[in-house]
């Protein structure tokens, strides 16, 4: 048995581990890099655990794949990372800590491997966002059972009014701009909401009729030109290289006759391709093209 703690060189910096009754356990890692492989095995010795807190907080660290051979993710180990975009998981029973995931708030994808049904966007929105520590569940993820579970969280946080949490935060001596301004605190759990809508909406087996007319109207309701622009804020600023999304919004009527040039206008000179598809879709169902927008679609 060793207690030592050592470094392994990887690209962009090095992995620090300890041995213990020969098994490998990853500590953490010095260095700036964006991409990490775990290996399977380090001196012949299996990797079978992720420390709490190995990788918490790491800055720059954006794609993550972790081996077979692993048996455990402490808590917090990727917590609160706040580039992290993809991690690649083995898809087998595995013990795991608290919140291994919290905080990392561009998490896009837990992706099981093997691939285990199209679970990665939930699974990540589950591990990050729902606050139901259940619903970060490999062996279940996918199944019918987990889905209803899925819907049932979402929905609980989609009909909360939207200043839920807001005093908790105040009470709790919350000090930064984003937990006292109330304003700011409510449109930011409108954004949360909508991101839960596209998602289900764009992973929508198992997704009942109700809860799609739901989720639909609750987008229409924020789109450009309501009161408040929540659905449209979300695509602009999050989605709107995503073909998927910007064609979604349309679908749903989020474009309409009467907002169609205040989008235009939000878009400018950026991200050509929703353009272009605004524009399109503008001329086959809203009714009409105007010359003078057709002179405006720069790429």
């Amino acid at each position: 048995m060793s207690l030592e703690e050592k470094q392994l060189e990887v690209p962009g910096g090095s992995l620090i581990w300890r041995e213990m009754r020969r098994k490998v356990t990853i500590l953490g890692i010095k260095g700036n890099m964006t991409r990490l492989e775990v290996p399977g095995e380090i001196e012949g010795f299996p990797v079978t655990e992720i420390y709490k807190k190995a990788f918490f907080n790491c800055r720059y660290l954006r794609f993550v794949s972790l081996p077979g051979t692993l048996e455990e993710i402490g808590g917090w180990a990727f917590a609160h990372c706040p580039q992290l975009i993809r991690v690649e998981i083995p898809c087998k029973p595995m013990r795991m800590g608290r919140d291994p995931f919290i905080g990392s708030d561009a998490l896009r994808e837990i992706a099981l491997v093997p691939q285990k049904a199209d679970t990665a966007a939930m699974l990540a929105m589950a591990a990050t966002k729902m606050e139901d520590p259940h619903l970060f569940n490999i062996e279940e993820a996918g199944t019918s059972d987990w889905m209803k579970r899925w819907d049932a969280r979402m929905l609980v946080l989609l009909r909360e009014t939207d200043s839920v949490g807001f005093e908790k935060q105040i009470l709790a001596g919350e000090e930064d701009c984003v937990s006292t301004d109330f304003e700011r605190f409510t449109r930011e759990k409108r954004r949360a909401k909508v991101r839960f809508a596209f998602l289900r909406l764009l992973h929508s087996d198992g997704l009942s009729d109700e809860v799609r007319k739901e989720l639909e109207e609750y987008l229409r309701e924020h789109t450009k030109g309501c009161d408040t622009e929540e659905t449209w804020q979300v695509l602009l600023t999050e989605f709107g290289e995503e073909k998927e999304y910007y064609e979604l919004f349309a679908k749903l009527g989020c474009v309409t006759q009467d907002n169609f040039d205040l989008i235009l206008q939000d878009i400018r000179e950026g991200l050509p391709e929703m353009k272009a598809y605004f524009m399109k879709y503008k001329e086959e169902h809203l009714g009409y093209t105007d010359f003078f927008d057709s002179l405006s679609l720069d790429f």
